[in-house]
């Protein structure tokens, strides 16, 4: 099935959609370096595709440390698909979990730790995490866009 893209040139006046992309701002990503973050949401959920779940988290950026330039207000993304992983030795469900939980518990107390036991259990103890910790804090994350980790949490802030 095609999209019928002559449907959406007719509703375009192409002369002020020029006028407007000739006054957008250039877009470039968020670079390699270092920022002091908000976690604006960090929840389980569905992909796009709706056939795999995924851990997804999203920083809201309040300083930028060591990076080429300003990125302040800006956001960074990190997802992780947690169910649905192909099965190899190197990467599964169970690498891509554990690796989450490692990730979360950068956020809790010292000798708090975050269970696995079944999806529905671990969505709604991330969110709770989310609800009770994450508008308490801001963290130092390193962030390396053509990582696989690209979020790394260095140090966990109180407000």
């Amino acid at each position: 099935m095609g999209i019928d893209f002559e449907k959406f040139n007719k509703m375009v006046d192409n002369k002020e959609l020029k006028k407007q992309m000739d006054a957008a701002p250039e877009y470039d990503d968020v670079p390699k370096g270092k920022y002091l973050c908000d976690i604006d949401k960090m929840e389980i959920k569905e992909t796009k595709s709706h056939d795999k779940l995924m851990f997804s988290v999203q920083l809201g950026i309040k300083e930028t440390i060591d990076a080429p330039k300003k990125q302040d207000k800006r956001k960074i993304f990190f997802n992780r698909v947690i169910c649905g992983n192909k099965t190899t030795d190197k990467w599964n469900d169970g690498v891509a979990i554990k690796g989450v939980v490692s990730w979360i518990e950068k956020l809790l107390d010292e000798g708090d730790t975050l269970e696995f036991k079944n999806y529905s259990q671990f969505a709604e103890e991330v969110l709770d995490i989310y609800q009770d910790i994450c508008p308490q804090v801001e963290v130092q994350v390193a962030y390396d866009p053509d990582a696989f980790n690209p979020v790394t949490i260095e140090e966990v802030f109180d407000k």
